[in-house]
């Protein structure tokens, strides 16, 4: 029977959390948070979305992203629109000034993957890029 620290669950568990600390502590650099980087990055991918969407893609309660989207929006990144379709609502956007961080956060992302890839052979990535997806999609089935 293997080790706890040699099971699946922790090692990936472990992998995501030691990720998540080395890109928070680079983008902490620039004064944002790994919550923010990550909104920002939705917004820039899916310009327009409603924040009640947003907040069930990030899987975060709807006021802690509240509370993202105004620091975001006073640092000038993003802006809330008033949706056409629903007065109540609004959609949300990636401002122009917000590109200098978006690139912040890209070359991150790169130099993390970087990090945790490093000495896997391009194959060896390709194969656990799909492993994981099929993971992902087998939990996706069995959820109910």
């Amino acid at each position: 029977m293997p080790r706890p620290e040699e099971t699946l669950g922790f090692l990936l568990g472990d992998a995501v959390r030691l990720m998540r600390a080395d890109f928070n502590r680079r983008v902490g650099q620039h004064g944002i948070t790994l919550a923010q980087a990550r909104t920002l990055r939705y917004l820039a991918l899916r310009p327009g979305l409603r924040q009640v969407e947003l907040a069930a893609m990030l899987e975060i309660a709807p006021m802690t992203l509240v509370r993202l989207l105004d620091q975001l929006a006073r640092a000038g990144h993003i802006e809330r629109r008033r949706d056409p379709e629903d007065r109540r609502a609004f959609r949300l956007y990636a401002t122009p000034a917000a590109r200098p961080m978006l690139a912040v956060i890209a070359r991150t992302v790169g130099e993390v993957r970087g990090i945790a890839l490093r000495g896997l052979s391009g194959a060896e990535r390709r194969t656990l890029v799909r492993a994981l997806q099929v993971i992902k999609h087998n939990l996706a089935a069995a959820a109910p």
